[in-house]
């Protein structure tokens, strides 16, 4: 990413006042900060750092009085505190008593709330006993400790304006995808005894970086979910964040910037709170009777009914079928798949009167989530692959300027969701079929059209190969430039662990299938050359001229500026209309996630396949001659069907792999 690309998150969305409050205090000195200098594309691949806050606790965060987290709470922490946590210093022990309070540390005649926060954070107390993840805490403590104590939230014996702006937006937190109960924040403080004062600013202090922190990460850990999924955001850093709040000068600004700037989040977040709305009016709405078909322009007594349901304005006397209401329906019945004809039919008014039936909220609720698993800077131009509309876009600035299908993995090798950088091409590309896979797969089998390269680089004849004995690490198997070549004429490269990539493919007949789901994970491009030339083209390699090196030796072509691709995962998004659009859950992910954000126990995730490795050669087989291994005899050599090798890429692959 280049170094403009790594600014502040919320540098992509000018138009939102929290975003700018963001860049310029908070996620400028998030991403400067070295707990967090992490390149937002870059895969984060161990569990501990993909992890996030559950839901599943049962007290508030926030909670000042409740007993502290046990140690190995810290363990689903999320992206830069399982550092902090393992730290001893850092792990917060059960409360104790306080001890009697040093005349040294008692409250100051003239700051007695600053000196009753300090000495809150310095003893086993309130202070200790937030319920926090040992990193956050320890950040908090750090925090007034440099500003010697000094409130934030209260003025005099009372919660200032910010204390008030701040407690009003999490007070929200519902309508921003997350669960407002789950902040424990404090009252309008009822004395002037500094000591309780002291505990109402470390509760609001605690509510908003914990709400900041859910804002940023989610409520979920995305590793819990599904190995597929790898998260693009930064790293939350509590200190950066503690110091925007303070310094804000609009602090609900400041905490909704943590949310995701993306127009797409911003648009579920309004169709959120749409949904909620129609269904608590669903709840109360009478049931529409059923009748004969209304169409645009027919007078039915039923229409004021239709109104109301829909949130027209009601009109005395008028039970004309217009077209406002003809558009409602039609959203009504886009949204909900049952053909936006307009017409009112016995479908369309079943399904106005099973609305609870209807309930979009979850599925709105879970792509939220997922939207805060991806980078907040997606890049000012970008390579966007919709996995579940099986479409990839090139956008620029905002704007999607080419676009095309794309076949993806199927359920059983399904893409991950991850954000990286494409980096080069690859012209004439070698297929190296993945060994450890087909290892167990290929023995007696012709590999007609592939190579045999051993462990020097050189080309071996199959029937050299110890198929017995052989380690995979020892060898590579692989399809050789040319029509008949799996990924086609060129390959898009970027940096993951899961080894996908965009590529060509020989066969074309696919793309004309609506469902599209049908690969071994990669991501398979309809118009290859196109997309290279939009991609790549102000490079100096446009399609043209990747075109002409076609038939020649594979040749990798590195892009002199590195483009931002994310391969993304969503079952509901915002129309061009702004309309909710629903997609099939491809990959079965919906229900653990919701699932988590209702707070229940995931099951395991499926164990990896393990796959069978040849055993060692015994000692005297290594100290046999130096001649070339000869073919298993046919006594001992496994059993397989015939055309064993080609039977698996076909069950792997598929026509067009």
């Amino acid at each position: 990413m280049t170094r403009r690309e790594r600014r502040a998150p919320t540098a992509g969305a000018p138009s939102r006042l929290a975003a700018s409050a963001l860049v310029g205090v908070s996620l400028a000195a998030l991403l400067a900060s070295g707990a967090v200098a992490q390149d937002a594309t870059r895969p984060r691949t161990d569990a501990a750092a993909q992890a996030a806050p559950n839901a599943a606790e049962g007290e508030p965060t926030g909670s000042v009085d409740a007993a502290a987290p046990a140690a190995d709470a810290t363990s689903a922490a999320p992206a830069g505190e399982a550092a902090a946590a393992a730290d001893p210093a850092l792990v917060v022990q059960p409360a104790v008593p306080a001890p009697a309070t040093p005349a040294a540390l008692s409250p100051s005649a003239s700051d007695p709330v600053g000196a009753a926060v300090t000495l809150l954070l310095a003893t086993d107390g309130a202070g200790a006993s937030l319920k926090m993840t040992a990193a956050d805490r320890a950040a908090l403590t750090a925090f007034y400790a440099a500003r010697a104590g000094q409130p934030v939230w209260i003025d005099g014996d009372a919660f200032n304006a910010m204390a008030d702006a701040a407690r009003a937006r999490i007070a929200a937190a519902d309508d921003d995808g997350l669960d407002a109960s789950r902040f424990a924040l404090p009252t309008a403080p009822a004395t002037t005894e500094a000591t309780e004062l002291a505990r109402t600013e470390l509760r609001l202090s605690a509510a908003a970086l914990a709400y900041a922190r859910q804002a940023w990460s989610g409520r979920t850990n995305p590793a819990a979910i599904s190995r597929n999924v790898e998260v693009g955001t930064p790293a939350f850093d509590a200190a950066a964040a503690l110091a925007a709040i303070a310094a804000s000068t609009d602090v609900a600004a400041t905490l909704d910037g943590f949310n995701p700037p993306q127009p797409q989040f911003q648009a579920l977040r309004k169709l959120l709170k749409e949904a909620r709305a129609e269904q608590a009016e669903a709840a109360h709405a009478p049931v529409i009777p059923e009748g004969k078909l209304i169409k645009p322009g027919d007078q039915d007594p039923r229409v004021p009914q239709l109104r109301a349901r829909l949130g027209l304005d009601a009109r005395d006397g008028d039970t004309t079928y217009d077209d406002a209401l003809a558009q409602k329906v039609t959203a009504f019945q886009k949204a909900n798949k049952l053909g936006a004809s307009g017409l009112v039919n016995r479908q369309t008014l079943r399904a106005m009167n099973a609305g609870r039936k209807l309930d979009r909220t979850a599925q709105l609720l879970v792509n939220m989530e997922r939207w805060r698993w991806m980078p907040r800077e997606l890049g000012a131009k970008h390579v966007f692959v919709d996995l579940t509309a099986f479409k990839l876009a090139i956008m620029e600035d905002g704007r999607e300027t080419y676009g095309t299908r794309v076949i993806i993995g199927k359920s059983t090798n399904q893409t991950p969701m991850l954000s990286s950088e494409i980096d080069r091409l690859v012209v004439n590309p070698y297929w190296n079929v993945p060994v450890s896979i087909a290892m167990n797969e290929m023995a007696g089998s012709a590999l007609r059209g592939f190579e045999v390269v051993d462990s020097k680089g050189r080309v071996v004849p199959p029937s050299q190969v110890d198929w017995a004995h052989i380690r995979e690490s020892k060898l590579r198997i692989r399809q050789p430039p040319g029509e008949r070549n799996a990924l086609g004429h060129i390959k898009f490269m970027f940096p993951n662990r899961h080894a996908v990539y965009l590529h060509d493919t020989p066969s074309r007949k696919l793309f004309a299938n609506d469902f599209r789901a049908l690969s071994h994970g990669c991501v398979r491009v309809d118009k290859p050359m196109e997309f290279a030339d939009a991609l790549s083209g102000d490079q100096g390699l446009p399609g043209s001229k990747l075109k002409s090196m076609i038939g020649g030796k594979e040749r990798g072509l590195p892009l002199s500026t590195k483009i931002p691709v994310h391969l993304a995962y969503f079952t509901a998004v915002a129309g061009e209309d702004g309309a909710l659009e629903t997609r099939p859950d491809l990959y079965g992910m919906d229900a653990r996630v919701r699932a988590a954000l209702a707070g229940e126990a995931l099951p395991a995730l499926p164990a990896e396949p393990v796959i069978a490795r040849a055993p060692k050669p015994k000692p005297a087989t290594r100290q046999a001659s130096a001649a070339p291994a000869q073919p298993v005899p046919p006594e001992v050599a496994p059993q397989r069907q015939p055309n064993t090798f080609s039977s698996w890429l076909s069950r792997t692959f598929g026509d067009s792999r």
